[in-house]
């Protein structure tokens, strides 16, 4: 009986060995192949929420000379207004805040602010759900929803399509946090304007 175990043990951590190593040189082929598709980023400020579980960015992706500012919201669940059940771990909200960072500033005011308006006022702006980059998705409906749960105010970044809902929900000061970071960065680094 012993035995017979432990082939089984060896047997299976062979198979996890492998289909490891396949993925991972799946990943790395995707990688390569889509080089141009991925494009470079620069890190602006970053918040991490539940010990990295959810990550806000602020990001820059160069091109040609030009600067864009995105805000990363994280993974969305999927479900209505009211549930939302995170299956989806790789797909991420990315939104467009200009090409200045006193525009991405602005915008991000803007979206702090939705927070202080009466519960259910909805705000539309344009994002794309891609994988790893913005430059992976096309630009849709990004509504951004001011909710309230318990004493804390709730920032909805949500897509609607086909009838479902895939939302994340980010609260006022974890927004602020972001917020501050990015003035923090532009008095850093006054010459990136």
């Amino acid at each position: 009986m012993i035995p017979c175990t432990l082939f089984h043990f060896y047997h299976k951590s062979v198979m996890k060995k492998f289909l490891c190593s396949i993925l991972f040189l799946a990943c790395t082929l995707v990688t390569f192949a889509q080089g141009s598709v991925l494009k470079q980023t620069l890190d602006i400020a970053e918040v991490e929420i539940n010990d990295g579980e959810v990550t806000l960015s602020v990001f820059d992706m160069p091109e040609e000379g030009q600067h864009q500012y995105f805000l990363c919201v994280g993974t969305l669940g999927i479900g209505d207004d009211y549930v939302q059940v995170h299956i989806d771990p790789v797909f991420q909200l990315f939104i467009p805040l200009g090409g200045t960072l006193k525009e991405a500033q602005a915008k991000l005011e803007e979206f702090k602010a939705i927070a202080k308006k009466p519960k259910g006022t909805e705000l539309e702006t344009v994002g794309t759900l891609a994988l790893a980059n913005p430059s992976t998705g096309e630009l849709e409906p990004v509504y951004v929803t001011s909710r309230r749960f318990l004493f804390q105010r709730i920032i909805e970044f949500s897509v609607k399509r086909n009838g479902y809902v895939r939302a994340t929900h980010i609260t006022k000061g974890n927004l602020g946090s972001l917020l501050t970071s990015v003035k923090i960065y532009r008095k850093i680094h006054p010459k990136e304007e």
